[in-house]
């Protein structure tokens, strides 16, 4: 009995001694540096080209961007192990008060010791009881419809078809060239999340958003006067509605895939139904600043009223990029108070100009 029971310690501490893998060390310096927000417990573990590329703001962007969308961490485990070439793949579970992120951490020895190459999100399993990801993409473009629906309600009866599609079109062309001027000036100074600008500070934060507003603001509001002048003021109102349907369906649409290529978190049912006001306002708001500005070139003071609303959509555009980078519930609801009120107004000026509108009144020069 002696043996045997000399034999199952020397087995079983076998096993441990096998399981303790020659990295472990650097996980757990990456562990506890991302828990506590200290870079310096994890730089002496970095290689030369980690130590360029994952520096003090890189690591702080990167931890702040994990916590903010899925909680503090709890605690850590060993997944599986890979290689590719010269570079040992150590995958681990970390778990967060939200989600489980499985994070896999490239090692590659240098001068006998293993450091910390490479640092990746593989996959991302939520703990929240989120809405499915089909029944989420729903409540935005539901949103939009409302919104068709309530000028459907207001007299609007014959819906401008072709005018929806061109305002969609004006929806794509925006989400593929405004991200590019956009993101330019980030990118020209090595800044490619939000997280890194939230860990900038709130200062570089204000001016970040502030520049992401006007060029959102002046951005499409060029675009819808440049399509809206010299049409009819009932087809300028169904290209601001298409514009705010383009949104409601694409925006929500492209979100939907990369949630499905990253993992992460379905929303809630609540900020669904959020999402839906959302659109909802955004479309009167799109509808309302087409009219006026094909109203506007109509008569005689269409560069006015360019820079008018092009400097209205910036503000709630500043407001909206600021939540972005720091969510609270005072800045969401400055927003749809803004987006509400600015909206009422534009559609209380032009709506009843649209059906006054008789067919001589169209511009054709």
């Amino acid at each position: 009995m002696r043996k045997l029971g000399l034999l199952l310690i020397i087995v079983f501490l076998s096993t441990f001694a096998l399981a303790e893998r020659p990295y472990d060390y650097v996980a757990e310096a990456t562990f506890n540096a991302l828990k506590t927000g200290d870079y310096y417990v994890l730089r002496p573990y970095l290689d030369e080209e980690m130590k360029r590329a994952f520096d003090e703001n890189q690591f702080n962007a990167f931890r702040n961007d994990l916590i903010s969308k899925y909680g503090e961490f709890k605690g850590y485990s060993f997944v599986k192990e890979g290689k590719t070439g010269e570079f040992i793949l150590g995958y681990y579970n970390f778990e967060f008060e939200r989600a489980n992120v499985t994070i896999r951490l490239v090692f590659k020895e240098v001068n006998g010791e293993y450091k910390l190459s490479g640092i990746w999100i593989d996959a991302v399993n939520s703990k929240e009881a989120g809405i499915p990801l089909g029944v989420a993409l729903f409540f935005p473009v539901l949103g939009g419809f409302l919104a068709l629906l309530t000028f459907y309600m207001l007299g609007f009866k014959k819906i401008g078809v072709a005018e929806i599609i061109l305002g969609i079109i004006l929806v794509a062309i925006t989400l593929g060239i405004q991200p590019l001027i956009q993101n330019a000036p980030f990118l020209a100074v090595g800044i490619r999340s939000n997280s890194e600008i939230v860990a900038r500070g709130t200062i570089f934060v204000v001016f970040a958003a502030v520049w992401l507003g006007f060029v959102a603001g002046f951005f499409q509001e060029s675009l819808k006067y440049g399509l809206s002048k010299g049409k009819y003021l009932n087809e300028a109102l169904f290209i601001g509605i298409g514009f705010g349907l383009g949104e409601a369906i694409l925006v929500p649409a492209l979100q939907a895939i990369q949630l499905i290529a990253l993992g992460g978190v379905t929303p809630s049912l609540t900020n669904a139904l959020v999402s839906m006001l959302e659109r909802y306002l955004a479309t009167l708001f799109h509808a309302g600043t087409t009219v006026v500005l094909a109203y506007s070139y109509k008569n005689g003071f269409g560069k006015k009223a360019l820079l008018a609303l092009s400097v209205a959509h910036g503000i709630i555009d500043t407001f909206a990029a600021y939540y972005q980078f720091k969510p609270s519930p005072v800045v969401l609801a400055v927003i749809y108070v803004l987006l509400l009120t600015v909206s009422v107004l534009l559609l209380r000026y032009g709506l009843p100009k649209v059906k006054e509108e008789r067919e001589e009144d169209r511009i054709v020069w």
